[in-house]
């Protein structure tokens, strides 16, 4: 079994932005004062948190905000769609000219707040609760990881933002909040994991997939700790997941995506967006939506298709591969063949491949944490301690998965670059890669090599004009 989101209307009195809120309910309907009170009352609205990973702004099928800003702003893909008034917003990711109105943008700054204003209202009364002690823990575990996961991806999008760890019940409250400046956040980030990864389990069942354990916090941590260049304690927390063994690399590197890999064996996943065909409103659809704009294959799913051209791999990421590497035609297919039997030469995604199904009904899973993000981190944090050798090791055991030789010893400058490839290959549309560049201060020089108009500025993403508008206290990212 999955996490199986409940539905956002029937919790709307809780589970809104900042900015959204419901004034008036029937009687008929719970509100907040009656609805926190019980162990199954605490589990819906943390289910509810976590349906925020669905959110537009966020994990949303094929439209995704993390995919347009993670992926198509990068040299991994670009968008297969015909230029029109329509696709602009798309083309202004994939050309680096932002407009300060761009929906992904906007969506991301409300999708996350969403989440935070959702973990909010759970850690301000779960306290109070009155029930098993080891389920309150697990709920505010799982609470304070979300909130710091949701944080953690805004810090690194715009920089400073508005720091709000409290519920909001009006709506016009945040308009006096200023941004708070990151250093502030990420102090937040890292006492929420730290709190996180005490109370939440180590292990978590079938019946439980999709909720974290106490190695997703560890792992969020390892990651928090990396971004910030604190290489010797990110070291430490990313150690302990190793040695734990609660997680390692699948055998085969199609199989941790593969939508018949049980929950029991995929040990590589540490943690992943649910999706549930069958037509109830949590199936995925990245597959048949990343598959070439209007084109038609038996492959696309039941309907054939057409694609939207969303992720198109771009030459550069298709070269990126070495000779021999399994992960390369287990993330892309190169061609395909149309529903006339003609083969149609054009690539794109097939991580998440699953064909035979309805549009947007895919099984698949989306990684948001995994064993080989992990292993890849901890060899980063010891190169930049100056310790390459000690980092080979564990870069080669992501190498032997895909069918690649061990690398040999190399200078640290090396080492980067090994690195910088490695991950681009392993994590090719799991939304890490301008993250990655700009954790290491390369999305400028790397864009710019290849072409792209990057400017420095661009290492963080727009203020929306929404938010601007709404809010005068708050100022633009300079650039914009």
């Amino acid at each position: 079994m999955k996490i199986r989101h409940i539905s956002l209307a029937i919790l709307a009195f809780w589970l809104s932005a900042c900015s959204d809120f419901l004034s008036v309910l029937p009687e008929t309907e719970r509100t907040v004062a009656n609805f926190y009170k019980t162990p199954a009352d605490y589990n819906t609205a943390v289910i509810g948190t976590y349906a925020t990973f669905k959110h537009a702004g966020l994990y949303g099928t094929g439209g995704g905000s993390l995919i347009w800003l993670g992926e198509v702003s990068t040299d991994n893909t670009e968008y297969g769609y015909t230029r029109t008034p329509v696709s602009a917003i798309g083309f202004e990711i994939e050309d680096l000219n932002y407009s300060l109105s761009n929906t992904y943008f906007r969506d991301a700054w409300l999708g996350h707040y969403q989440g935070i204003a959702r973990a909010n209202g759970i850690l301000d009364r779960i306290g109070d609760a009155e029930f098993d002690a080891g389920l309150k823990a697990q709920y505010e575990g799982e609470a304070r990881f979300l909130r710091a996961m949701f944080y953690f991806n805004l810090v690194q999008l715009f920089g400073d933002v508005q720091l709000i760890t409290t519920e909001i019940g009006d709506p016009y409250a945040t308009a006096d909040i200023q941004r708070s400046p990151a250093s502030d956040v990420y102090a937040l980030i890292e006492a929420d994991l730290a709190v996180a990864e005490e109370k939440l389990p180590a292990t978590i069942t079938a019946a439980n997939a999709g909720r974290a354990s106490k190695w997703a916090a560890k792992a969020l941590l390892g990651k928090v700790l990396l971004t910030q260049k604190k290489y010797a304690p990110a070291a430490a927390k990313l150690k302990e997941v190793i040695d734990s063994n609660a997680h390692r690399l699948m055998a085969s590197y199609a199989d941790v995506f593969s939508a018949s890999t049980s929950f029991a064996n995929n040990k590589e996943v540490i943690l992943a967006v649910q999706n549930k065909g069958g037509q109830i409103g949590q199936g995925g659809g990245f597959y048949t939506l990343w598959t070439p704009f209007g084109a038609a294959s038996p492959d696309f799913g039941v309907s054939g298709g057409p694609g939207d051209g969303v992720n198109k791999p771009t030459a550069d990421l298709i070269a990126a591969y070495e000779k021999g590497d399994v992960r390369k035609t287990a993330s892309i297919a190169t061609s395909y063949t149309n529903t006339g039997g003609v083969v149609i030469n054009e690539p794109y995604p097939v991580k998440f491949i699953q064909t035979g199904i309805i549009r947007g009904e895919s099984d698949v899973d989306y990684p948001v944490l995994r064993y080989a993000d992990v292993l890849l981190m901890y060899a980063e944090t010891l190169n930049e301690q100056n310790q390459p050798a000690a980092a080979l090791p564990l870069i080669n055991q992501v190498r032997k998965r895909a069918g690649l030789p061990d690398l040999t010893a190399g200078t640290q400058a090396d080492l980067r670059l090994a690195l910088e490839n490695e991950r681009r290959v392993e994590f090719a549309f799991e939304s890490q890669r301008w993250f990655d560049l700009k954790r290491t201060d390369r999305f400028v020089p790397v864009m710019t090599a290849k072409g792209h108009p990057a400017k420095p500025f661009q290492n963080l993403y727009p203020v929306p004009l929404r938010e601007l508008e709404l809010n005068k206290k708050l100022t633009q990212n300079p650039g914009y």
